[in-house]
């Protein structure tokens, strides 16, 4: 076993790596990584036990053995506050005045958090003396989780509670990064700091550039998991995946939601919502699939192939419907760019389709800019700029990023 210590003043990091774990006597189906909840209740319970504490969480933060993360810790600490970016997954009961729900089974205030931005005040952690934030993350800047999360480590600091995070992989690799770097002007519930768009970095690690890049200044401990290296996809680390979301229903769902889902802002073609793979796809009545494809092809963008596709979405866009169009099939998750990606085939149907598609308009224009961090996608596009001069016009940023990133990566490649 080899045990590392980080410490990065005021941020005090607790990490631990395996190497050379031998999983001779597990199944192949057995979980391969410990996550951080798992390593803090088996090596280091003493972190939390006795302690009242206050939890920012999600439905999809469960253990290796399915335990969510709330009933794993009540059974060392005292949880006194429940804080959820949905609505609460739990059963509910009125508190004594009426005027609160409490988690069921712990009698934890909960507080639903479904603006990121709605912060709660500080001296909501007066009864508790230590945060612990533990939720799946997807891996893409606009997820609302990583939104609480910055919001809660400037909290923390405010309130004076020190904060523990409990890591967890990122579900498209930790490896991958791309897009824009987010711009000032573009700030919003979809994101408040400078990162891009698919950031390689697992939600621990987000945590610590945070804290020290931005100046949080949060007492900011991160758990580490065992067993996981930057590479793995979500499905490489044997964990059973919880959908974060209605719409995140599988393993690999989110580095196709980073690839369509800025898409599905113009509002009038079908991402696969309402289909069983959502975000799989790219489809409308007017989508000539086969010309596309071709379009598309001739890119030779790394990674992915596209298909003629015709489906039928339950609901949503074009529901009860069969429409044509393309799907996207990732045949390399390591050379493939999402961002790269979904800029072709946004580019690819303005080309076709100029008049069907709203990137002249205001309101679609904002949306799609909000949602990117940065309007230099949509302008290029519009004036024809060469996908690859887009791509190359980004790096500066992301090189700066790079750079700044490396002094957070905690696990190896």
């Amino acid at each position: 076993m080899i045990k590392r210590f980080y410490q990065l003043f005021p941020v005090f990091i607790f990490f631990l790596l395996i190497t050379g774990a031998n999983y001779s006597q597990v199944q192949a189906a057995a979980p391969l990584v410990k996550i951080g909840l798992e390593v803090l209740a088996r090596q280091h319970p003493e972190m939390v036990r006795g302690k009242k504490i206050a939890l920012l969480t999600s439905k999809s933060a469960v253990d290796n053995q399915l335990e969510h993360c709330i009933d794993r810790l009540a059974r060392a600490a005292e949880v006194k506050l429940i804080f959820t970016g949905e609505t609460y997954f739990r059963e509910k009961i009125p508190s004594n005045d009426g005027q609160t729900s409490l988690d069921a089974l712990t009698n934890a205030r909960v507080i639903e958090l479904t603006d990121p931005l709605n912060r709660p005040a500080a001296d909501s952690f007066q009864d508790t003396e230590l945060l612990v934030v533990d939720f799946q993350d997807i891996g893409i800047r606009y997820f609302n989780y990583l939104t609480l999360l910055a919001q809660f480590l400037d909290l923390a600091r405010e309130a004076s509670i020190p904060v523990i995070v409990l890591d967890r992989p990122n579900p498209i690799n930790a490896s991958t990064v791309a897009g824009p770097v987010l711009e000032v002007p573009f700030r919003s519930r979809f994101g408040v700091y400078p990162i891009p768009l698919i950031y390689g970095m697992t939600i621990g690690e987000t945590a610590l550039f945070f804290n020290k890049v931005f100046g949080l200044g949060a007492n900011l401990t991160v758990v580490g998991m065992e067993g996981y290296s930057r590479g793995m996809s979500y499905r490489d680390t044997n964990l059973h995946w919880v959908p974060p979301s209605d719409h995140i229903p599988e393993a690999d769902s989110p580095i196709f939601y980073a690839t369509t889902g800025f898409l599905g802002e113009m509002g009038v073609f079908s991402t696969g919502v309402g289909t069983t793979r959502p975000f799989h796809y790219v489809l409308a009545p007017w989508i000539d699939g086969e010309m596309l494809v071709q379009k598309l092809q001739k890119h030779k963008l790394p990674g992915v192939r596209f298909l003629q596709a015709a489906t039928r979405p339950y609901y949503g866009l074009f529901s009860q419907k069969e429409i044509n169009g393309i799907e996207l099939v990732i045949t390399d998750r390591i050379t493939y760019d999402p961002f790269l990606t979904g800029s072709a085939i946004l580019k690819a149907l303005w080309e076709l389709y100029p008049e069907r598609i709203p990137l002249l308009n205001p309101s679609a224009a904002e949306a799609l800019d909000t949602l990117l961090g940065s309007s230099k996608v949509r302008k290029a596009i519009i004036n024809g700029q060469p996908l690859m001069e887009l791509y190359a016009s980004l790096q500066p940023d992301l090189a700066d990023f790079l750079k700044k990133r490396r002094e957070f990566i905690i696990y190896p490649d």
